[in-house]
């Protein structure tokens, strides 16, 4: 077991990394002890036919990192695949599945933990120029090494979290890679953790928290990033570390299979989705419920099937092997809606979305503490809140809460418990006569008016049953004005965090707008008033909705 502490970001639980270590000691001795029998079985099938062996490569300026190497025996050559570690302390071992699967389609692997993490030496730098090089040592040593027998001309990257973005920077470094798989994926880093002005600090803490051994470097740019100070210095951090970043003239068109999920809490998928848009290579998009490594953690851990991982191997297998399987042939873009899981295609995100229905805010009625949702706009619109205080939120934890919407135990919040004055809150007048579709990206537009020079608003759309009082979220996002003087009105137009989403019979849209959600570093003064208004343009969310 690794020493994680127990405020590290941790994408396996404790039994999980147990299990990936038992599987991979297994694969190295032929012990079995502690692994399932099916797994007992396809790992002595690999080991007969395979060659398995834990190494140190030499990274940029020496870092030796730590990997494992492994290839079947007989004839090559063999295509090769890549696997840097996602966020995790069990380092390249979370992959213990997927390297028992690729072997078993005949694939060399090559397994490696990044710098500054588990048992590769270096300092952190979080998928910076020297994590790119590296990735790049990977596969020259593994092009160098005749008895692994690769093919120079048929290399795949592949990673999840973390190395899922390595995987996109390294193969636009290096020449030989042909095809990548990004699960759970960002493709700007600095948009993901600092959108709308609004820096996502608990996502950046739990980054912070994964190596002992962060460099000097990013040590104090994550201090700037908390204080909220030199965000230009952070954004340009972030940069070189985002694929979205790459000029169009330098990007490698490399065929590129991504992943996120709804509710995806540590890189929000719209930074995503929108560079998916414009991505020029072959490619496709699945979007899950859940979060982040929810889908792909049990296929890349344990070889059991999942969609993402399958059409992962698929992936490889088309673009490295030119088998005609389909996986280009069935639609760019996949859905699994929440929470009927319901799977749909469609040939880009353009197609996807609902058509917009625009619903007005209201200010609350005389005897009623909440506003109306309205398809008509009203004469004019104004509410009051009081920063500081928290009541409804858009997760409990980091991924966390995701692999609990799996298991179709999504969080619920009551509506009876949101404080009025710390919150603004309206609902549809009427309870959804028939089932409601919501996919797309839902806007918001209002006047944000601070009694203080600066303020956070959280704007979540829930789905609310009348009938229990609960509250589910659907989505949410957080923006930050930042005046010259207190008092001053700052329009706000922000999307929310796209979405796939069925309402059922009987309940009732709810949106809420806070002013604290421990996500987000709060820009409000506690206790200080915020007004909400028509002042300088009309007061709405917008959502892609259909019956």
């Amino acid at each position: 077991m690794s020493n994680a502490r127990p405020d590290q970001l941790r994408l396996l639980a404790p039994d999980q990394e147990a299990d990936a270590l038992a599987v991979v000691h297994d694969l190295l001795t032929g012990d079995t002890k502690g692994v399932p029998q099916y797994l007992a079985e396809d790992i002595a099938a690999v080991r007969a036919q395979s060659m398995l062996t834990a190494v140190k490569i030499s990274g940029e300026g020496g870092v030796q990192l730590d990997a494992l190497a492994a290839w079947p025996l007989g004839d090559g050559p063999h295509p090769l695949i890549v696997l840097p570690a996602g966020l995790d302390q069990s380092g390249w071992k979370m992959y213990s599945g997927a390297i028992i699967r690729l072997l078993m389609r005949r694939y060399a692997v090559v397994a490696y933990t990044e710098r500054g993490l588990a048992d590769s030496g270096g300092e952190l730098t979080v998928a910076g120029p020297e994590d790119v090089e590296d990735g790049a040592a990977v596969i020259d040593w593994a092009l160098a090494h005749p008895q692994m027998k690769v093919d120079a001309d048929k290399v795949g990257m592949a990673g999840i979290s973390y190395g899922s973005g390595i995987s996109q920077l390294v193969a636009n470094r290096h020449p030989a890679v042909k095809a990548v798989v990004a699960l759970s994926t960002w493709a700007d880093l600095g948009e993901a953790l600092y959108d709308n002005q609004t820096p996502h600090i608990k996502a950046a803490d739990a980054l912070a928290s994964i190596s002992e051994h962060p460099s000097a470097e990013l040590l104090k740019v994550l201090d700037d990033f908390r204080n909220n100070t030199n965000i230009e210095g952070v954004l340009e951090y972030a940069k070189p570390r985002s694929p979205a970043q790459v000029s169009p003239s330098e990007q490698r068109a490399v065929p590129t299979f991504f992943t996120t999920y709804w509710h995806e809490t540590i890189f929000p998928q719209n930074q995503l989705l929108e560079y998916f848009t414009r991505y020029p290579g072959p490619k496709r998009l699945d979007i899950a419920v859940g979060d982040h490594g929810a889908v792909e953690i049990p296929g890349a851990l344990l070889g059991v099937y999942t969609r993402t991982t399958e059409a992962a191997y698929d992936w490889f297998d088309h673009y490295l092997r030119g088998v005609d399987n389909g996986i280009d042939q069935d639609g760019a873009v996949h859905t699994e809606s929440m929470y009927s899981f319901t799977l749909a295609t469609a040939p880009d995100l353009e197609s996807w979305p609902n058509p917009q229905r625009r619903y007005y805010f209201t200010t609350p009625n005389a005897g009623s503490p909440d506003g109306t949702l309205t398809l008509e706009p009203p004469q004019s619109f104004t509410q009051s809140i009081r920063a500081g205080d928290q009541h409804v939120d858009a997760a409990s934890a980091l991924v966390t809460d995701g692999f609990l919407e799996r298991l179709l135990m999504p969080r619920r919040q009551k509506l009876a418990e949101v404080d009025r004055t710390a919150a603004a809150v309206w609902t549809t007048p009427h309870p959804f006569l028939t089932p409601h579709h919501i996919a797309g990206l839902p806007e918001v537009r209002l006047t944000v008016t601070p009694a203080t020079e600066s303020a956070t608003v959280i704007a979540y759309l829930f789905d609310f049953n009348p009938f229990t009082g609960n509250l589910r979220i659907v989505t949410h996002a957080a923006a930050s004005v930042q005046n010259h003087e207190p008092g001053r009105p700052a329009g706000l137009a922000f999307q929310l965090k796209a979405t796939d989403y069925r309402i059922p019979i009987g309940h009732k849209l709810a949106v809420i707008i806070g002013a604290k959600d421990p996500l987000y570093r709060d820009e409000s003064d506690t206790g200080s008033t915020i007004t909400l208004s028509t002042t300088q343009s009309p007061a709405y969310i917008d959502i892609p909705i259909r019956s």
